[in-house]
C-alpha cells in the first residue's frame, strides 16, 4: 500500500511540476490589456461592427449599450439582437434606438431547427453589419472609454485574426472569489493545452476570417460557441491571441457561488463531446490532480506526504504568480481543493441532468442531446 501512495505522490507532484511550468511561461506571453489612455494616433482603424445577442438583459443591457456608445472608436456600429426577450429588454432597446444612432436592433420571434439560440442571433447580427472587423460580446460587459482603439490596435500591429479576452470579474465574497479564482486557472491551462482560446466577454475577429471559418453556421449547435469560434480559427490556422484584462473589460458573472455552478452546468458536458467515459475520466483526474495533494499531506508514507507537499507548494506558486495577470487572489489558493470539489460537482450534475432531459435546456429552450451529438467539433 504504501508503494501505492509514493507512486500516486510522485506522478502528481510530476504534473504539477510541469504543468506549473508550461504555465508561468504561457502567462509570461499573454498580453495584459490596462484601462489606461490609448495614444496610439498612428494607425487607421477599421470600420468595426460590435454584434449583442440579448435575451431578457433589462437589468444590464442599457448600461452595456452607453459604455460602448462612449467608445472613443471612430467607425463603429453597435448591433444588438432582441433573441425572443419576454421581460423588457425589448422596450428598453427601442428607446435606446431612437437615442443613438450608431445602433441597430434586430429582433429575432422564432429559432429555426439546428440552431442555439445565441448562435443564431449571433449569426443575424453579422448578417446586418458592414465592418471589416467583428466583436461578438454579451450583453453585460462594461467597458472602459479606450477598450476598442487598444483591442483593434494591438490586433493590427501584431497581425492578428483574432483576439479573445478574459474580463475582470466582479464578485462578492470569498468563496465566490475562491471558485473563480479556480474557474480561471482551468480555463487558462485548456487554453494553453488546447492551442485555442474563445470567450463570450471579448471575442474580437477579422470578417475575413470569420466568413473563411464557416461563421456561426459552423458552430449552429455548439452550446460553448465562444470556444468553438476560437477553435475553428486555431484550427484553420489563422493568428490567434489570448488576453487578459485590468481595468479594460469587467463582467459581473453570477450573483453568487451557487448561482454560478448552477449556471456552468449548461456547457460542462458539452466541453467532453456528451462522452460519458471521457466526463468520468475527467472527474477523475480532478480529484487525483486538485484534491489528492491536500489530502494526501495527511495520509501515506513520509515521503508521499512529502511529495504531496511539494505538489501544493507548487499550486500556491501558481497562484502567486498568476494573480499578476488574472482575476485571482492569493488567499484563494486556500479554497483550491474546495473549489475542485465544487466544479467536480457541476461537471457530474451536468451529464446527469442532460442524459436524463434527453438534452440541454436553456433560457426556456429545449436543444435535443441526439442532434447536439451530430455537432460536436
Amino acid at each position: 500500500m504504501n508503494i501505492i501512495f509514493l507512486i500516486l505522490a510522485l506522478i502528481n507532484v510530476t504534473i504539477w511540476i510541469y504543468m506549473g511550468l508550461l504555465l508561468f511561461n504561457y502567462l509570461k506571453k499573454i498580453p495584459v490589456f490596462r484601462g489606461t489612455s490609448c495614444s496610439d494616433n498612428e494607425i487607421i482603424y477599421p470600420p468595426l461592427s460590435v454584434i449583442i445577442p440579448a435575451c431578457n438583459e433589462e437589468e444590464s443591457i442599457e448600461q452595456t449599450i452607453c459604455h460602448l456608445i462612449n467608445q472613443d472608436y471612430p467607425d463603429f456600429e453597435i448591433i444588438v439582437i432582441n433573441d425572443r426577450s419576454t421581460d423588457r429588454t425589448e422596450a428598453i432597446l427601442a428607446e435606446l434606438d431612437i437615442e443613438y444612432p450608431q445602433l441597430q436592433v434586430i429582433t429575432v420571434t422564432d429559432l429555426p431547427p439546428k440552431w442555439l439560440g445565441k448562435n443564431h442571433a449571433l449569426y443575424q447580427g453579422v448578417k446586418k453589419s458592414k465592418g471589416e472587423w467583428l466583436l461578438f460580446t454579451d450583453a453585460d460587459i462594461k467597458y472602459s472609454p479606450n477598450s476598442l482603439k487598444k483591442t483593434v490596435g494591438y490586433s493590427m500591429r501584431n497581425g492578428l485574426d483574432h483576439l479573445t479576452i478574459g474580463p475582470d470579474i466582479v464578485y462578492k465574497g470569498f468563496f465566490y472569489g475562491g471558485f473563480i479564482s479556480f474557474f480561471a486557472l482551468v480555463v487558462a491551462v485548456l487554453f494553453m493545452i488546447s492551442k485555442s482560446a474563445g470567450l463570450g466577454a471579448f471575442n474580437l475577429i477579422k470578417r475575413s476570417t470569420y466568413q473563411a471559418i464557416g461563421g456561426h453556421e459552423a458552430i449552429a449547435m455548439q452550446p460553448v460557441d465562444d470556444f468553438a469560434l476560437g477553435k475553428l480559427v486555431a484550427k484553420k490556422g489563422y493568428k490567434q491571441s489570448y488576453g487578459l484584462s485590468k481595468g479594460i473589460i469587467s463582467v459581473k458573472l453570477y450573483d453568487n457561488l451557487f448561482a454560478m455552478v448552477k449556471g456552468i452546468e449548461k456547457n460542462q458536458f458539452a466541453g467532453t463531446n456528451y462522452s460519458v467515459l471521457a466526463t468520468l475520466a475527467m472527474g477523475c483526474f480532478l480529484l487525483f490532480l486538485h484534491v489528492y495533494p491536500f489530502v494526501g499531506l495527511f495520509f501515506g508514507p513520509e515521503w508521499a506526504r512529502i511529495l504531496c507537499g511539494v505538489s501544493v507548494i507548487t499550486v500556491f506558486a501558481i497562484y502567486n504568480y498568476a494573480k499578476n495577470y488574472m482575476c485571482l487572489s492569493l488567499r484563494h489558493f486556500f479554497l483550491h481543493p474546495i473549489s475542485a470539489l465544487l466544479y467536480l460537482w457541476a461537471v457530474l450534475k451536468s451529464m446527469v441532468k442532460i442524459l436524463r432531459r434527453g438534452g440541454i435546456e436553456w433560457r426556456g429552450t429545449v436543444y435535443s442531446l441526439k442532434e447536439l451529438r451530430k455537432h460536436t467539433l
